[in-house]
């Protein structure tokens, strides 16, 4: 075969990350998205897709007609939009979590998979609007672990039956549009305590045990035809004990190849996670990897190293030649489905009068999930003392980047001082060990403690569940705590509302959106907030 053939064809199965935005210099994490002359140079050698992160809608719109340009051929366009394209993009539309779909599920099943369709459509229909063909949803994973730090809320439940009938139900809403969906992380990472970005999580479940739970979902999407499935990085030490999911073939071409009849297109987590880079070069990694029965190999550490061994493997017999033209033609037959998806448009009237529409009521159904999925538990903030305290616990910089978000404002205006608690800025704790929580730093008030705690990537266990259980409890013993607010994790929620005395007021939701902020805080604080004076602080502050 000719070489130059051969290294074009092995440049097909590469999935390659890019910013959304289109300068360099925009890039949010350069580390990781390649810069524009390395994204050139490879898509016109023949890299056949590209993961997007970061930018605007009208920005990646740009961005993936440019790209698609350069390699002069349709390309797998895809991103992590889990919870909507605006968890990724901004000015898309960001949703409550899946575990909040779960919550509504448990009051009414129709309700909740009627949602989940609907999430799937308005995902499907933004991420076709901007370029992108491939949505790297719906997770599948069963969190049946509380100490999950990565899944967590990711999930669509924690036992198999809900999981299965909302991803299929998101499923089917995402393929009515005609954009291709992905199970992910086959076998199952639910019941794992490590976050694969930061090192290997090593599961005991036998066959037996992941037939009879995790594989349900999977099973299911299966039956719906579902576009792709994504393997996890996981080592299942009572299936294949030498081997991560990522490199098994016991996992990848005997569980889900032969025994589920998955002919679909595999394709690997990010071999640039540390559960496989610490362990193997970038190239060894997407050999083992295709070796394993994967199609497309996601995010390798450094892709010229990854073509170059692949196309070796295939000259030296290592992989089979015969293996690559499967894996090649899965991918064409997909993306032949899609059709011109990039094919310009004008734009009139007519059109911007249906994008207002739709925005209306896609804003209406997330207030209304918002709504469905929040618990409060009744109680009402009745007095607030001059020195009491609104204290934010949060993760991210990004849920406070907007100083008039309900969960500032509101209290504010109602009369407390705005304390914000962030791992890099002030501290509650008096000690390393964070057992020991403290008032020094904070005021000598009473406190209205709101939670911004999740699991999420990267994060690992560090939101500490015990030491805020304990600390929460230690201001309510002392009287200092006028009223809680858990925004994320279900299970922290879970342990203090059995906990806590029920005079103090309580209120829980899976999601962390405005919409949220504002509907609890509306309710707990609606003796104290005068809307004339929220109004009043809208507009001086947009007046300057």
């Amino acid at each position: 075969m000719d070489k130059s053939q051969l290294r074009r064809e092995v440049s097909e199965l590469i999935i390659i990350r890019a910013s959304g935005y289109n300068l360099d210099s925009q890039r949010l994490y350069p580390n990781l998205e390649l810069s524009n002359s390395k994204l050139k140079r490879l898509l016109e050698a023949g890299v056949g897709g590209v993961i997007f992160f970061g930018g605007t809608l009208k920005e990646l719109e740009i961005r993936c007609k440019v790209l698609t340009k350069w390699a002069g051929k349709p390309l797998l366009l895809c991103a992590d939009v889990e919870e909507g394209v605006g968890q990724r993009f901004k000015g898309g539309t960001k949703f409550v979590p899946p575990m909040g779909i779960a919550q509504i599920y448990k009051k009414d099943q129709n309700l909740a998979i009627s949602i989940a369709e609907k999430l799937g459509i308005i995902t499907g229909q933004e991420a076709k609007k901007i370029g992108l063909n491939w949505v790297l949803a719906p997770v599948c994973d069963i969190n049946n672990n509380p100490n999950n730090p990565v899944i967590n809320l990711r999930a669509w439940g924690e036992d198999p039956s809900t999981v299965s009938a909302l991803s299929c139900a998101f499923h089917r809403g995402l393929s009515s549009t005609n954009v291709l969906s992905c199970a992910k992380h086959f076998p199952g990472h639910g019941n794992s305590e490590f976050d694969s970005h930061l090192e290997l999580p090593i599961i005991e479940n036998d066959l037996s045990s992941i037939e009879n739970f995790e594989l349900i979902p999977f099973r299911s999407l299966i039956d719906q035809e579902i576009s792709s499935v994504m393997i996890g990085h996981l080592l299942f030490t009572n299936i294949d004990p030498n081997y991560p999911a990522t490199m098994s073939r016991k996992l990848v071409s005997d569980l889900l190849r032969r025994k589920l009849k998955f002919d679909g297109l595999v394709v690997s987590d990010a071999l640039v996670m540390n559960a496989i880079s610490q362990k193997f070069s970038g190239g060894e990694a997407a050999v083992r990897a295709f070796d394993a029965g994967i199609d497309l190999i996601m995010m390798p550490k450094d892709a010229d190293e990854a073509i170059d061994s692949l196309v070796e493997s295939f000259n030296t017999g290592r992989l089979s030649i015969e293996r690559l033209y499967q894996s090649l033609e899965r991918k064409k037959k997909l993306l032949s489905k899609l059709g011109n998806q990039l094919k310009s448009k004008n734009i009139d009237l007519t059109d911007q009068i249906q994008e207002e529409k739709i925005f209306l009521e896609t804003s209406n159904l997330i207030k209304s999930v918002v709504k469905e999925s929040v618990l409060i538990l009744e109680g009402e903030i009745e007095t607030i003392g001059t020195n009491d305290v609104n204290l934010l616990q949060i993760d991210d910089f990004e849920q406070v980047s907007n100083k008039l978000t309900p969960a500032l404002l509101l209290p504010e205006e109602a009369g407390y001082r705005n304390v914000i608690v962030h791992p890099l800025g002030i501290s509650p704790w008096e000690n390393s060990k964070k057992n020991t929580f403290s008032l020094k730093n904070i005021g000598k008030g009473k406190i209205l403690f709101q939670l911004f705690m999740r699991g999420k990537p990267f994060l690992g266990n560090n939101y500490q569940r015990e030491s805020w259980v304990s600390a929460i409890n230690k201001l309510e013993k002392e009287k200092n705590l006028s009223g809680l607010v858990i925004y994320g994790c279900p299970y922290l929620f879970n342990r203090l509302k059995t906990s806590l005395s029920s005079s103090i007021p309580l209120a829980y939701s899976p999601s962390q959106l405005e919409e949220a902020q504002n509907y609890i805080l509306s309710r707990m604080l609606k003796n104290h907030i005068h809307p004339f004076k929220v109004n009043r602080k809208l507009n001086i502050d947009f007046t300057d």
